[in-house]
């Protein structure tokens, strides 16, 4: 069973640009860092595009400044061309990592990553409806 705390869904939200998701992003990790937060984002973007698959980005930080270590899964309302290499974004799966975080987290971050290697289960992120069915995929296939 995975740690529900540590997984958390966000189905149809209105965020329509970059600036807009690193915000959304930011302020769940820890509302008081959420500036820094959003610079250590844009940072780790120019180290490389973090799309991982058609319509999916995945983000990742590991600060001092995150509180908790989290997996949000972000679908968007409606596709956002965040910029000319990620174009048409539809779910933003975001692993924010406190540092020196335990290893049974570390593995279970490790387990979830390896499963959106899967074309099968990516779709179905992409296209579930409920919260609930999104979040029986994520119980179903770890």
């Amino acid at each position: 069973m995975m740690n529900d705390k540590l997984f958390h869904v966000f189905l149809n939200q209105e965020l329509t640009n970059k600036a807009q998701l690193q915000r959304f992003i930011a302020m769940f990790a820890n509302p008081e860092e959420a500036d820094a937060l959003i610079d250590l984002l844009q940072q780790r973007e120019k180290v490389g595009n973090t799309m991982i698959a058609e319509h999916v980005i995945l983000p990742h930080l590991e600060s001092p400044k995150i509180k908790q270590s989290q997996v949000l899964l972000i679908r968007l309302a409606a596709p956002v061309d965040l910029d000319e290499e990620t174009p048409e974004v539809q779910l933003v799966v975001t692993i924010l990592l406190k540092s020196q975080e335990s290893q049974e987290i570390k593995k279970q971050i490790a387990q979830f990553t390896r499963r959106l290697a899967d074309e099968d289960f990516l779709e179905a992120l992409l296209t579930v409806e409920s919260d609930t069915r999104f979040n029986q995929l994520l119980e179903d296939n770890h």
